[in-house]
């Protein structure tokens, strides 16, 4: 699975990253606002609880905020972070990070208007499976500039009992209400590690494109 698919997927996606840096940044600057939200060196009270040899967990209080979240042993962000309201403790935002090109990223996002998600500021994916057939759902924020918008989803099937990449594909997913959907089926469910990027592309009214990534990592047993 690994070599060849990494390599066409990291192409792609660094290729298309690159491009679409600093249109992206220009619709909504998500990535400069969680990473001052959740800035470690700005933590007050902050408590750090090592829950293995290579993570942390840590807790803290940033502006009207209380922010939870997982390091790595070289204070890289990792996994899921919650951000709730120091007050209420209502949710506010939870972020997954992962570690792209060696550079913290904020992969997934789902940010809550008074404990209910709002679909159309997050971005995430979904996956449900029924018999061979598998099913994602990926969201992106709405933006009422957008005049035009599509999303592929590159993907690689592996069977891990079998030690072995049974599927090295692409899906250009459909898109409704800023909901992308991709369908495939798989040799069977059990013991199967999908993994790959959806990279949506977008055009603006001023002509200029924009978009946004999820990398995604989904083991089946």
């Amino acid at each position: 699975m690994k070599k060849r698919y990494i390599c066409t997927v990291l192409f792609f996606t660094l290729f298309f990253c690159c491009k679409k840096q600093s249109e992206e940044k220009s619709i909504i600057n998500y990535q400069d606002f969680f990473s001052r939200i959740t800035d470690i060196s700005k933590l007050k009270k902050a408590e750090r609880i090592m829950l293995n040899d290579s993570t942390y967990r840590i807790k803290g209080n940033i502006d009207s905020y209380q922010v939870t979240g997982y390091l790595t042993e070289n204070n890289e962000k990792i996994d899921w972070w919650k951000i709730t309201e120091s007050n209420s403790n209502k949710e506010s935002v939870i972020i997954e990070y992962r570690l792209v090109d060696n550079k913290e990223f904020a992969n997934q996002y789902k940010i809550f208007n008074n404990s209910k998600l709002d679909i159309y500021k997050s971005k995430y994916y979904t996956l449900t499976s029924k018999n061979s057939n598998i099913f994602y759902s990926f969201y992106v924020p709405k933006n009422v500039d957008v005049i035009r918008t599509e999303g592929t989803f590159l993907y690689s099937v592996y069977d891990i009992k079998k030690n072995k990449e049974m599927i090295n594909s692409k899906c250009e997913c459909i898109n409704s209400d800023n909901q992308f959907r991709c369908t495939f089926s798989i040799p069977n469910k059990n013991n199967i590690v999908i993994s790959g990027v959806f990279w949506e592309l977008s055009q603006i009214k001023d002509g200029k494109m924009g978009g946004s990534e999820i990398y995604v990592r989904d083991t089946l047993k």
